[in-house]
């Protein structure tokens, strides 16, 4: 399945593994810092590192198969490392992005509404009412 139509972005660190920012990390997310919006926030300044393992460790028991074990803050905690630090950071935010609006890329602008855009425009040229 793609990460479009269950909501689960696929990260590799010890093998694949997948995020999902559900609902339930939301209403957690919100407990602990006072809302989602806060994601960037959270994840700088003197405690981002301790931020990072436990929103990664809910992400990645959230994203989990019904077959795999849950996993701790200790054991996801040695799934990151310096070398992939960036990754991980930037597969959260990508996480977020895809359980907020299904999708990594911003919306863009419908080709419908753009057609109707360009077809005014023409209309009020032709008329003399453009530029």
């Amino acid at each position: 399945m793609s990460a479009i139509k269950d909501g689960r972005l696929p990260i590799t660190l010890d093998k694949e593994r997948h995020l999902l920012f559900s609902l339930n990390v939301i209403d957690e997310m919100q407990d602990k810092f006072g809302g989602f919006d806060k994601l960037d926030e959270v994840l700088q300044g003197k405690d981002s590192i301790k931020n990072l393992r436990w929103l990664l460790t809910l992400l990645l028991n959230e994203g989990a198969g019904a077959d795999e074990p849950e996993l701790t803050e200790k054991e996801v905690g040695k799934l990151i490392h310096t070398g992939n630090f960036l990754e991980v950071k930037t597969a959260i935010f990508k996480a977020f992005s895809i359980g907020n609006s299904g999708s990594e890329e911003p919306p863009e602008t419908e080709p419908e509404e753009a057609e109707n855009d360009e077809d005014e425009e023409g209309k009020k040229t032709q008329a003399g009412e453009g530029k």
